[in-house]
Order: C-alpha cells, then structure tokens, then sequence
C-alpha cells in the first residue's frame, strides 16, 4: 500500500501549491499594455523618434508596498495550513506504515478494512485542504487584481508623461539603458495610492465560478 496514495496531497504540498499561486500571480501583473487615452497620441521625443520604456513586472510585485504585503499574508496562509493539516497527515502516515508491517499479523478482511478506514480519512483530509486552498486563492486573485487595477493608470500616466512610443516587459529585453526602466517611478506611485492589501478566504462559488469582485 503506497502512503501517498493512501492520504493524497500533503500539507507541505499544499503550502508549495500557495506560493506556486503567487509567482503565477507575479507574470500576470500588469499583463496589459499601456494604452494611450482617448484623445491622445504617443508621439515619441521631439522629431518622431519612438521612445521605448520597460516596466518590470515581478518587480512590481515583489517590492512593492502591497506586493509585499500580499507575499507576507500568502506565507502566514501557507504556514497556518501546515499547523492545521500537517498533524493530522503525520498521523495517517504512522498509521499506514503500521498498517504495512502488521500485513503478516492481520487477516485479509481485517487488513481491507483498515485499509479502507485509512483511505477514507485520507480522502477527507484532502478535501478539507483542496476547499481551504481555493478560498485562500480566490482571495488571492482578489487582492491581486486590486493591485493590478491601481497600476494601471499609473502605468498609463507614466507612460504620457515619458512621451513614450512602446512600453515592454523587462523580461522581453536582452540590454538596455537604465533611464528607459521606469519600474521605479510606478513603484513610488503604487505605495502612495495603494500601500496595502488584504487577502479574505472566500469559498468557490456552487458550479465553480469566481466570487464576485
């Protein structure tokens, strides 16, 4: 009998599927360009010449006031789910490597049943964490898109203001000079007009859809 199989994911691995969440989060973040207001043209500098800028994205997440935030509270989720549910997976396996070395005592039935026993608990214990797990990331993606929703007319506004032609990723260039990255600038902007965040579990919706924002 395979431990793993018996009781499912671990807590551990529950914990990793969280910042796994986050990272995710970082790549979207500010995942739509810049676009110029109704009304307005991207001009470039003085005589047509395109002005290029790059924002980075993970950046923005990881040193932001409210990224950070966002990271801190991701970590106490992860951490509370391994007090929660670790235990109680720690207990499963003992008992299921237990199960393992009485197989000569037990008779088949009697080894069938527990067996069973251990399975369904298992099978318990991972529906539990997979319901809290989701609540914890709908609650995720809510306060990332709070964020994402600040940065963009910030983005927007710093974008004018540099008379900028393109606006890419850091990670999309190979070089480039330090004064087109205005990752900074949107930086100061973000902590002023969002300093933080909260992450609120919230249970999926009855069908699977995302609560309501």
């Amino acid at each position: 009998m395979n431990n793993r199989t018996l009781i499912g994911i671990g807590a551990g691995a529950a914990v990793a599927l969280l910042f796994v969440a986050i990272l995710i989060a970082g790549t979207r973040t500010t995942a739509q360009q810049p676009q110029p207001a109704p009304g307005t043209v991207a001009a470039g500098a003085p005589g047509g010449v395109p002005v290029i800028l790059v924002v980075d994205r993970g950046a923005i997440l990881r040193t932001s006031t409210a990224g950070k935030e966002l990271i801190r509270q991701i970590d106490e989720f992860g951490k509370a789910m391994e007090a929660k549910f670790g235990e109680e997976e720690k207990k499963l396996r003992a008992e299921a490597q237990a199960l393992q070395e009485q197989a000569g005592v037990l008779s088949p039935e009697a080894a069938q049943k527990k067996e069973k026993e251990l399975r369904d608990r298992g099978e318990a214990l991972q529906k539990k964490m997979q319901e809290e797990q989701a609540a914890i990331q709908n609650g995720i993606n809510v306060a990332r898109s709070e964020i994402e929703k600040a940065l963009g007319p910030i983005i927007n506004t710093v974008f004018q203001e540099r008379n900028g032609t393109i606006m890419l990723d850091r990670g999309a260039v190979v070089l480039g000079s330090v004064d087109i990255d205005v990752t900074a600038a949107v930086i100061q902007r973000l902590d002023q007009i969002l300093p933080t965040v909260t992450v609120t579990p919230t249970a999926p919706q009855a069908g699977g859809g995302a609560p309501a924002q």
